[in-house]
């Protein structure tokens, strides 16, 4: 995957974690499924290998402090993963299994993609442009060389605070929707198993 970099991640990976993680640069054809007007940006990409340590690891690792309050759009879709009892069930089927993790967590991510659209169509166009031009709010932007203008870039924390709080109240508003949302995540990830299961497994052999 191109400009896949390991150092963003939301998480603080071991070793052993890392080499794993290192992995997903080979996958991309997974990636090119996230939403088509949003598979352009890194934040969607990060987003989605956020999500599959989460599916993929039976313990998530540490979440990194600081690249929590750089990543804060991408941490706040992360946390909306972590606390629901709907995705810990999918996890069950998930842990583990590299493509199966790979594949929740393009769904997943899709989904909240979904109402984040709604909600950055809301954004006025200065805020928006702005916005999409940093949308990873790339760790050059609090890197210390910039300090001597300004301690962080307020401008766009501003703005993506402004995101999360529509997003969060998009979602707390149309509850039902979001369930259901979870639910179809869970369905198709459920025929993603028994295809999986019917094309790649060895048939047993008959008596």
């Amino acid at each position: 995957m191109k400009d896949f970099d390991t150092s963003n991640s939301l998480f603080i990976l071991n070793e052993q974690q890392l080499e794993q993680f290192k992995q997903l640069e080979h996958y991309d054809y997974f990636f090119h499924l996230i939403r088509h007007d949003f598979a352009h940006l890194s934040f969607a990409k990060y987003n989605v290998s956020d999500v599959w340590v989460y599916f993929y690891f039976e313990e998530e690792p540490v979440i990194n402090s600081e690249h929590a309050l750089i990543f804060l759009l991408r941490n706040f879709i992360l946390n909306e993963v972590l606390i629901s009892t709907k995705f810990k069930r999918l996890k069950k089927a998930t842990v583990g299994s590299f493509t199966k993790a790979l594949m929740a967590s393009v769904m997943t991510v899709n989904l909240f993609l979904d109402y984040l659209r709604e909600v950055l169509e809301t954004l006025p166009k200065e805020q928006y442009d702005l916005y999409m031009k940093f949308e990873n709010s790339s760790k050059q932007l609090f890197n210390g060389r910039f300090y001597e203008y300004e301690h962080y870039p307020k401008k766009l924390v501003q703005i993506e605070t402004t995101i999360i709080k529509s997003l969060r109240d998009y979602l707390a508003d149309n509850e039902t929707k979001y369930a259901d949302s979870k639910q179809k995540v869970i369905r198709f990830m459920d025929q993603f198993s028994i295809i999986k299961r019917e094309l790649y497994e060895p048939l047993s052999l008959k008596n």
